[in-house]
């Protein structure tokens, strides 16, 4: 039996280094995989639609190729944009070709244990907020709800959750511990690579006076990672599109 080959899939950005890290990963991972191929592609940014980028890739495999969706929450990109731009490609395939798409980075329930290992490398601080960029798709939000709820039991601390594009946002969140009178927090940015948007937000909090505020890395950083890409690698595909 053929082995698959594996595409990470990424947001895409103007800012190189997002493509520097998961060119990164994927390099790492075709090293632990031995006679899997392990390539990348991206939704926005890139010269080329996904479908063709997925095109590309199968005519250079010639196998069975698992699609690894390199987000965090299930949004549009992951519910919508992904599926349709895979069920491009297939209908431009022969029936035998196989596309499967795996379950988005997210979906990983050790990224809480991530997330509890960066607070605790961290300064201490007496309140956290977890922020993500956050979705206007009706339950888009719940993962970083059930994050935040989860990890006071393992830090022992206060985590509340945040968002970039709608609310509660940081700025609501932040203006809230400094009335309660918190003078140390900590934001953890559920962001995979460094970027324009994290750029944005550390600017933001070198601006803020009080309470003073610990900005934690993102989540390429963690060296946990590699290991739960490779498991989503192994685990079962969502449903294909037709």
């Amino acid at each position: 039996m053929i082995s698959p080959a594996y595409l990470l899939v990424a947001h895409g950005s103007r800012d190189p280094r997002p493509a520097q890290i998961v060119n990164h990963l994927a390099e790492i991972m075709a090293q632990q995989l031995g006679e899997c191929p392990v390539g990348t592609a991206a939704l926005d940014c890139q010269p080329e639609p996904l479908h063709q980028q997925l095109l590309n890739f199968y005519q250079q495999v010639q196998r069975p190729v698992r699609i690894l969706p390199l987000f965090l929450l299930p949004g549009v990109h992951v519910k919508e944009d992904i599926p349709s731009e895979v069920a491009i490609a297939r209908s431009q395939l022969p029936q035998t070709a196989s596309l499967e798409i795996l379950p988005y980075l997210g979906s990983h329930e050790r990224l809480c244990q991530v997330l509890q290992a960066q607070i605790q490398a961290a300064p201490p601080c007496q309140t956290w907020i977890l922020l993500a960029h956050g979705s206007r798709r009706p339950g888009g939000n719940a993962p970083i709800e059930a994050l935040a709820a989860q990890l006071p039991e393992r830090v022992g601390g206060r985590v509340r959750a945040a968002y970039w594009s709608v609310d509660p946002r940081l700025e609501q969140q932040l203006q809230e511990d400094e009335r309660a009178g918190y003078d140390s927090v900590g934001v953890l940015p559920y962001f995979l690579c460094p970027g324009g948007l994290t750029d944005a937000i550390a600017e933001k909090l070198e601006a803020i006076a009080r309470p003073q505020v610990i900005l934690a890395d993102t989540l390429h950083q963690s060296p946990d990672l590699i290991d739960i890409l490779l498991e989503l690698c192994q685990g079962t595909p969502v449903a294909a599109p037709g």
